[in-house]
């Protein structure tokens, strides 16, 4: 399944703001029909009041907790039938590894990590059974490098990704001619969006003063204040990506599965395969000698 020409039902995670908000208006504008999944209807009614007079249709859910399967098979069976799942909801949790609280942590991956797979494991029947299908994950470029403080976030997004990359192969090949479900990761950069005063931001622990994680945790914290700060690291337009995001479901991905968005997204990308060619290069003697010596 090379490409979507017509019309297609999308249901969009955390469509109330930031990129979700603006693949709703994209796929709304390109004549899909759109549910747009928020954990508040009113809310999210109140702030875009132009969604369901373009058509959009709100639906109760929210990924993170436990029971949401039910609610989106509810949401699956009001639109008759998702065509494209979008899992966008989410946020971050910033602390340093050591002093991080267990609890924060199992509520970033109950949102970040088993939100999307239960969306993914409620809709992928009946996508099979209508033999078409897109499953999008909004992931970020936390999802393939770590950087201090991002311990939780990054685990929850390498996680999220490594379960769509699986899918991916499940639902690929010569399956996927048969099945006719494909996957894409979308990883954006720094995008202008209200993700950064959403989240939640520890103190650091005294004896990491002065270090990586206190200079991070500084940077977040300081956001708002820094004159021009979030001209520097956020310069994404949502709209942008959003199209991008529609344009590879619609016009088809069939030679990649991750989809970096955003000029420091892809220099992110770039120094991570540098970092990880280096350690194999470094290593490959070692590597290749552990074999059993009958394999040597």
């Amino acid at each position: 399944m090379s490409s979507s020409k017509q019309p297609l039902t999308w249901l969009i995670t955390g469509a109330s703001s930031g990129i979700g908000q603006a693949i709703c208006i994209a796929a709304l504008a390109a004549g899909h029909k759109v549910g747009g999944a928020t954990r508040d209807v009113a809310k999210a009614s109140a702030a875009n009041p132009d969604f369901a007079a373009r058509g959009g249709i709100w639906v109760t859910l929210d990924p993170g907790q436990p029971d949401s399967a039910a609610a989106f098979a509810a949401a699956d069976k009001e639109l008759r039938g998702v065509d494209v799942l979008v899992n966008n909801a989410g946020y971050w949790y910033l602390a340093g590894v050591e002093h991080m609280s267990e609890s924060l942590l199992r509520q970033q991956m109950e949102v970040n990590f088993f939100g999307p797979m239960r969306g993914v494991r409620t809709l992928l029947p009946g996508m099979r059974a209508r033999g078409r299908g897109h499953i999008v994950l909004i992931s970020s470029g936390a999802g393939f490098t770590g950087r201090a403080s991002r311990g939780a976030y990054a685990a929850s997004k390498w996680a999220s990704e490594a379960m769509h990359e699986v899918l991916s192969r499940e639902v690929g090949g010569e399956v996927g001619e048969k099945l006719g479900i494909k996957v894409l990761i979308a990883e954006p950069g720094g995008f202008r969006t209200t993700f950064t005063s959403t989240g939640i931001v520890d103190t650091v622990n005294e004896a990491y003063k002065g270090t990586e994680l206190d200079k991070a945790i500084s940077l977040v914290s300081s956001w708002d204040e820094d004159v021009g700060g979030l001209d520097r690291y956020f310069r994404g337009d949502t709209a942008k990506a959003a199209q991008a995001i529609l344009n590879a479901i619609v016009d088809g991905h069939d030679g990649y599965l991750r989809l970096v968005l955003g000029p420091d997204c892809v220099a992110a990308m770039e120094q991570k395969i540098r970092e990880l060619q280096r350690d194999l290069d470094a290593t490959r003697e070692v590597s290749m000698s552990t074999n059993l010596d009958i394999w040597n």
